[in-house]
């Protein structure tokens, strides 16, 4: 890592919003704090809050899908005005953003405003095939750390300051314990195949994609009654997770009558014991892939969300981040209505009964995991913001 030249002590301010970002942010905080003399100020969820930081915000209940959706956080836009505050009083050296593009791009603005450069990490791509967008983000951001192969290209072209980084799961998701150990902490036969339902972390994910998924296990645990099923979460404190309470949780899955646990915790231990993820759209899916485990990838959200969807936006050919990383059908996708557990069954079976089609998810998805570079990754992205800091103090 580079060294800090600096004097005194920089003031950093981290943002996050979902929980993939909250979790990437404080693994780059981890690497952060290995500089005794940086004040780092964050809005982030669990994970941050764990860290030796000052926290602005909690964010663990800002996820949002869609405007529908997203009207619930209206309440939270005093926000704004905090920020703003905090931006004139504290005067951050380098905010960092991670992920959550919505909001973040508005911190960004706000920050050009103020002179106070910025490091996007996981920056915005969904916006690809629209130039206006990609320009402003090119001429707004002062530095942009890449994590996927086709964003630095994508970021290289609109003449944007950027670096490929790499993706941090290739340092953080590796499993710490067999698929033995793990059957047994939670339960489990080590002997029997486990299928991991991983709805997403969404309170409206558990609405909407658990039900079908949990329906799926039953029609495969008729078919298949040696299979056992589990669903992952992240480990909170207290009784709720996503805004659901835990006890709730296991209700609906104890009246599912499937033989299946809910587990806190090491995700990735659970998805390598896994034969088969049931999986919702998102980070989940790449983690997955990272592992190394076949999956079938479903995605379902209410239907004013869809109507919103298909009224003002393109939706693009593929929605699992391996597909889309790949630029194939690399796993099955189940979007809205084909979100049925009749399909998702029929979709499992495949992998269970055709040997052929589970091995070339496996061959798909080491190619999936070579395209997200090399470890060190958070080591790279804080040289880039000690670069910055250098810059504006030069060593003398």
């Amino acid at each position: 890592m580079n060294e800090l030249v600096q004097k005194k002590r920089p003031k950093l301010f981290i943002v996050s919003g979902e929980t993939s970002g909250d979790f990437y942010a404080a693994s780059l905080i981890d690497v952060l704090l290995k500089y005794e003399n940086f004040d780092i100020y964050a809005i982030g969820g669990i994970q941050c809050k764990r860290r030796k930081v000052k926290m602005l915000c909690d964010s663990t209940n800002w996820a949002a899908i869609g405007v529908f959706e997203a009207i619930k956080q209206i309440p939270r836009l005093p926000l704004l005005f905090l920020i703003r505050k905090f931006l004139t009083v504290e005067r951050p050296d380098v905010i960092v953003l991670v992920d959550y593009p919505g909001f973040n791009m508005w911190l960004v603005h706000q920050a050009k405003k103020f002179g106070i450069p910025t490091v996007y990490y996981f920056p915005p791509s969904k916006f690809a095939k629209d130039p206006a967008k990609v320009k402003d983000a090119a001429e707004s951001i002062t530095a942009v750390a890449a994590n996927f192969e086709v964003t630095y290209d994508l970021y290289r072209r609109a003449k944007a300051n950027v670096e490929f980084v790499g993706h941090p799961m290739v340092d953080i998701a590796n499993p710490e314990i067999s698929p033995e150990h793990t059957a047994i902490k939670y339960g489990l036969d080590p002997k029997r195949p486990v299928i991991a339902l991983c709805p997403g972390s969404r309170k409206s994910e558990l609405t909407e994609i658990l039900p079908p998924m949990l329906g799926a296990g039953k029609i495969i645990n008729e078919k298949y009654p040696e299979y056992q099923f589990i669903v992952p979460v992240i480990a909170t404190e207290g009784d709720v997770v996503f805004g659901v309470k835990k006890a709730e949780l296991r209700k609906k899955l104890k009246e599912s009558g499937l033989p299946i646990v809910l587990a806190e915790g090491r995700i990735y231990d659970i998805m390598n014991m896994a034969k088969i993820l049931l999986i919702s759209s998102g980070t989940a899916t790449l983690e997955g892939a990272f592992i190394g485990t076949p999956m079938v990838i479903c995605y379902k959200v209410n239907w004013l969300t869809e109507i919103q969807a298909r009224l003002f936006y393109k939706l693009p050919e593929f929605i699992g981040l391996p597909n889309i990383i790949l630029n194939k059908m690399a796993a099955p996708e189940l979007i809205q209505h084909e979100c049925t557990p009749q399909n998702i069954a029929a979709k499992a079976f495949e992998l269970i009964e055709n040997p052929d089609k589970y091995e070339q998810q496996k061959k798909d998805f080491a190619e999936v995991a070579r395209q997200l570079g090399k470890p060190g990754v958070n080591d790279k992205v804080a040289d880039m913001i000690i670069k910055i800091l250098n810059e504006k103090t030069p060593e003398k």
